[in-house]
């Protein structure tokens, strides 16, 4: 009888163990979309605008704004049981067109965009409310001559402009882009590096996302202070209370004081390469 009991006990314990895993491995991406589906919008420009978005090798949308959701959802769910991505023209207006139709006719409106949503670009700011600053990025120079103290000390000097970003924020400050001996656009950070440390050029404009996974850095300098600063967001319909939960969210998943750690610098770290959050948001 003593025997039965342990081997009863043994399956039960077994049973439960499975179960309990169970329930961990399921997964709230929705199957089919619902009245109860959280449609997750990014734009058909942004469809592969890595490493925020994009298809995997296997065909999987991954990225750090899907993982992101994936980790959060349960604190924005409200009365969704799941959710979905999916992806909808430029001219889709979050929170207010229809993102989704299905065969009856039924028309599914998304509450949330992902994707890289720059602040302050275009028309960004006017068309939504948007959470505070998810991820920043910096617009450096970096140079390989100690000399070279500060952005006065560039002036003569030959420069590599590495991205769009970097080339945007140069068109900000048109007296040091008009310094320059020359200004040469180059197509990605390590031809520009090589350039630097061969003397063929004094000095790199480049945003972070390009230099922080870029090999041979270990000698350059980085002047004080960034030229610009480019904020990525979630945007939202105007005015919708919907951004505060999502806030809310993405605090406490940063704040060690909510839940014991800061689980979302990891996060960033590993789609980014470094630290480019400078999340704050107080619910006060």
């Amino acid at each position: 009888m003593k025997t039965m009991k342990k081997v009863f006990a043994l399956l039960l314990c077994m049973v439960m163990v499975a179960l309990v895993f169970a329930g961990c491995s399921k997964s709230e991406t929705a199957e089919e979309i619902t009245s109860e589906t959280l449609l997750v919008a990014y734009k058909e420009s942004n469809a592969n605008n890595a490493p925020f978005i994009y298809t995997d090798e296997n065909g999987e949308l991954a990225g750090f704004d899907v993982e992101l959701i994936e980790t959060i959802f349960k604190d924005i769910k409200n009365d969704f049981k799941n959710y979905q991505f999916i992806e909808v023209p430029d001219s889709y207006r979050v929170g207010e067109d229809a993102a989704y139709i299905d065969e009856d006719g039924n028309q599914y409106i998304a509450y949330i965009e992902v994707g890289g949503i720059a602040m302050d670009e275009g028309t960004v700011n006017e068309d939504y409310s948007m959470t505070e600053s998810i991820i920043d990025n910096r617009v450096i120079a970096v140079t390989a001559d100690s000399t070279i103290a500060n952005y006065t000390d560039l002036a003569g000097k030959k420069a590599a402009i590495v991205s769009d970003t970097a080339a945007n924020a140069l068109e900000k400050f048109s007296a040091l882009r008009d310094g320059f001996a020359s200004a040469d656009v180059y197509d990605d950070a390590a031809s520009a590096i090589a350039d630097l440390t061969a003397g063929k050029v004094d000095v790199i404009i480049i945003d972070e996302f390009n230099y922080c996974v870029a090999e041979g850095t270990d000698n350059l300098n980085v002047l004080e202070s960034e030229l610009d600063t480019v904020h990525y967001v979630y945007g939202f319909k105007k005015y919708d209370w919907y951004k505060d939960s999502v806030n809310t969210a993405i605090m406490e998943l940063h704040d060690p004081e909510y839940n014991g750690s800061d689980d979302l610098t990891p996060l960033v770290e590993k789609y980014f390469g470094y630290d480019a959050t400078n999340f704050t948001y107080d619910m006060k």
